[in-house]
């Protein structure tokens, strides 16, 4: 938790301590600070509008005049807990600070608030996105065509989302609000997708044929309608993969593919057994 930064500091600060404080004007009041400015001590006089304590709402400390003019700037805690992005005033320290983390990838919504994604539709749409974007990133690392065209290097200005999908920097959620991170990410999003599926022979075999329905459609892990077995990584067609769970309900995550495989081997080389019958046997088992 930042309580004190000292402007000519603000640099050392981050390095040093690259976290925001998380609780929305975590106010200490006048006493606790013994009537003195946060950051100068100077103490207050109450005579006029210039003598008066000015709150800080990054920090909920008090500041005189000279350290707190009135800047204003987007609180982290307020984007996190109620996705306001009002900008609110904060002393000279802090807004410094404030600045200075700004594209520092260190919020993590998943932990910090995941009731956010499904509220927040395009922040939804922004997660689904980069989940994608990471698994076409396993295609384009063994792509000779990828390497050579650095198809990743259009994430360059944010080169944290090829690293993960769930950290987020100030500036991405701002983003996120004013619409220009989901307008980026699909243009992106739309390009990697036609290189895999339409424009690279060597991407394209590396699809998957669904292993319960066997249709010869080839599919991919991150097309709509699909499904990723967590274990195998293999990938079926979500339809398929529903009707399979409702007709074996008890199979445990990551058997799905060992008893598909296990019904048509017994299928083929036993054709009179009911296919509804064995998988009311295999509940049992």
């Amino acid at each position: 938790m930042i309580t004190k930064i000292k402007p000519r500091f603000g640099s050392v600060q981050v390095l040093e301590n690259c976290s925001y404080e998380l609780s929305i004007c975590p106010e200490i009041g006048l006493s606790q600070q013994k009537f003195r400015c946060a950051e100068c001590k100077k103490k207050f006089i109450f005579k006029n509008d210039l003598c008066l304590p000015r709150l800080c709402d990054y920090n909920g400390l008090y500041y005189c005049s000279h350290c707190h003019w009135n800047s204003v700037c987007v609180i982290p805690a307020r984007v996190i807990h109620n996705w306001d992005f009002s900008s609110q005033k904060v002393c000279r320290a802090s807004l410094q600070f404030l600045r200075l983390m700004m594209r520092k990838p260190i919020l993590n919504l998943e932990s910090l608030n995941p009731t956010l994604f499904a509220l927040v539709t395009d922040l939804g749409d922004v997660k689904k996105l980069r989940s994608d974007i990471l698994v076409m990133k396993k295609y384009f690392l063994t792509c000779h065509t990828a390497l050579e065209e650095k198809l990743l290097l259009q994430l360059k200005d944010r080169q944290h989302f090829v690293e993960s999908a769930d950290m987020y920097s100030l500036q991405d959620l701002i983003d996120v609000t004013s619409g220009i991170l989901l307008s980026y990410l699909e243009k992106i999003h739309a390009s990697f997708i036609a290189h895999i599926t339409q424009q690279c022979q060597g991407c394209q075999g590396k699809g998957f044929i669904c292993e319960l329905c066997k249709s010869e459609e080839v599919i991919f892990p991150f097309e709509p309608r699909t499904d990723i077995c967590r274990t195998c990584s293999s990938v079926f067609h979500q339809d398929c993969y529903l009707r399979w769970k409702a007709l074996v309900p008890n199979v445990r995550e990551g058997e799905e593919l060992y008893l598909v495989l296990l019904i048509r081997t017994i299928y083929k080389m036993c054709k009179c057994i009911n296919v509804h019958k064995l998988c009311s046997i295999l509940q049992i088992l």
